[in-house]
């Protein structure tokens, strides 16, 4: 059954710009390009083969790539090269179950019994709600030591499924009981994507293509079921073992699916946080429960998916994601008014600190300062 498009607003108008010199002078893009270039020579000295930035104001794109996307051919990086964008797939995940909210088909409070019955142990005592903020208490199934051993004996293209992921977890001890804390778990949002799909009777892949993909026309953006990624893309680079890092393009998705396994290009995902903050995709009520918070013990802060991070000049909202070989950050103002985007074709497991000091530095400057 196809679902009602939610789109609150105007359509959004994007100029993505790049690297070129018109007639009158410098163009943004020069001009982004010389703020951060001494920031990106950084990040690129210290083994990260390219990188893309995408600044907006108002949803008017600027964007820039330097460096290498593919290191074999010696391929330049491309401002529309797609990247594996992690863990931001979850702010995709919960704008689907909010807008399934908005319609009446269900609700935050809603226990994970009630859809998946018999799934989680103490299913009924989980709501929804947990599982976006990470409250639930589930553990994540990236710290169990099954969850890679396929793929780290070689075999990259191995299917694991959204079953199977929940099971990786909750074979593991229970963080603690639900609402009382808050620990970030990839397992929640495995859980939240099986929901998606008993709800609506389809597939996840076929809810972000209409709810979110196509309305919005980001044309780059899918959910893969294959280890291939389709047209113009950034190849990923990790480090297993000792250097040299190793291409690992190639790599089922199935290790992430609703919690990370999105690709999309720079572009598109500067544009789905733009549409989300200003209202385009959610009504106002329902925005302003995505961006209410829960503190874990931790310290750190949860929306449903979508975080706050504090930079020089103020709070921004969006999210951060690895997948392996990649690396995706995306913030915006409260209002979605500006935006920075930075995506790297490499893994942040292979980064040494003064790599990360680098992109977070990068970060920031492309979020704090603007171009003349």
């Amino acid at each position: 059954m196809k679902a009602p498009i939610r789109l609150i607003a105007a359509p959004l108008t994007v100029a993505l710009l790049i690297s070129a010199c018109g007639e009158e002078g410098e163009s943004s893009s020069d001009s982004q390009k010389n703020n951060l270039q001494p920031y990106v020579e950084a990040v690129l000295a210290s083994d990260i083969p390219g990188a893309v930035v995408v600044t907006a104001d108002k949803g008017n794109q600027v964007a820039n790539a330097w460096g290498l996307g593919d290191v074999a051919s010696k391929t330049p990086m491309k401002v529309g090269d797609r990247f594996r964008i992690g863990s931001l797939a979850k702010s995709y995940v919960a704008v689907v179950i909010l807008q399934m909210v908005d319609e009446g088909k269900m609700t935050l409070d809603d226990s994970v019994e009630k859809w998946l019955p018999g799934l989680i142990p103490e299913g009924g005592k989980i709501t929804v709600r947990q599982l976006l903020n990470h409250s639930s208490g589930i553990p994540n199934y990236e710290e169990n030591p099954k969850y890679l051993a396929p793929y780290l004996a070689g075999d990259v293209t191995h299917v694991t499924t959204p079953q199977q992921l929940v099971n990786l977890g909750t074979s593991l001890p229970r963080k603690f009981q639900p609402g009382t804390d808050a620990a970030y778990s990839n397992t929640n949002y495995t859980v939240a994507g099986l929901i998606i799909e008993k709800v609506a009777g389809a597939s996840l892949a076929s809810q972000f293509n209409e709810r979110i993909f196509k309305p919005l026309k980001l044309d780059s953006s899918y959910l893969p079921t294959g280890p291939d990624i389709s047209g113009p893309h950034a190849h990923g680079y990790f480090v297993l073992g000792k250097p040299p890092a190793t291409d690992v393009t190639r790599f089922s998705p199935s290790i992430a699916w609703a919690g990370g396994g999105i690709i999309a290009t720079s572009g598109d995902v500067s544009s789905f946080y733009h549409a989300l903050l200003t209202g385009r995709l959610l009504p106002p009520d329902l925005l302003k429960e995505m961006m209410t918070t829960v503190t874990g013990t931790s310290g750190a802060k949860y929306g449903l998916g979508i975080v706050p991070r504090q930079f020089s000049c103020g709070t921004w909202w969006g999210y951060g994601g690895n997948f392996p070989g990649y690396l995706v950050e995306s913030y915006a103002t409260a209002n979605g008014q500006r935006q920075a985007t930075i995506a790297v074709n490499y893994d942040p497991n292979s980064m040494q600190p003064k790599t990360k000091t680098a992109v977070e530095k990068l970060t920031d400057t492309a979020a704090c300062s603007k171009e003349e």
